[in-house]
């Protein structure tokens, strides 16, 4: 077993006081600071016109940018209407030309001018099946055709 070892008692130590400076480096240093209080004072006018404008352009092109993106939009809704409605009539006008053309008056007076006349006796004549496309051979299939020269 280990024994436990004692550890001296533990005083924190007292704070140092920071060494006197000499009076002129105290002056120095008081002066520099002064000098960058100035400075930034000097600043802050100008750092504040600089955050209002942002705080004020920054919701002005948030607003123009969504004004923008709706009329496009908006312009984009109408050019598909027109559209729409274009290819409305441009259908009802096929639809019209179609039942023009397949009229059975129109059918007649074409078949009088070819001089057609219906049959006198109807024929049935009977198609051969047609014929099933044959699948063509993949792996080992494929090279016994490829060999045989088959293809």
């Amino acid at each position: 077993m280990i024994a436990p070892e004692l550890l001296p008692d533990y005083e924190p130590q007292p704070r140092r006081a920071r060494p006197e400076r000499p009076r002129s480096d105290r002056a120095r240093h008081a002066a520099r600071r002064r000098k960058h209080r100035t400075r930034r004072a000097m600043h802050r006018p100008a750092v504040a016109m600089i955050l209002l404008a942002f705080a004020l352009l920054v919701p002005l092109l948030i607003y123009v940018t969504l004004t923008a993106n709706l009329t496009s939009l908006n312009f984009a809704l109408s050019r598909a209407e027109h559209e729409r409605t274009a290819l409305s009539t441009e259908t009802q006008r096929l639809d019209d030309k179609i039942a023009g053309l397949q009229s059975p008056e129109r059918l007649a007076a074409l078949a009088a001018k070819l001089r057609l006349h219906d049959p006198h006796v109807y024929a049935v004549v009977r198609l051969p099946d047609p014929k099933q496309p044959q699948p063509r051979p993949t792996g080992i299939a494929l090279l016994g055709a490829w060999f045989s020269g088959a293809r």
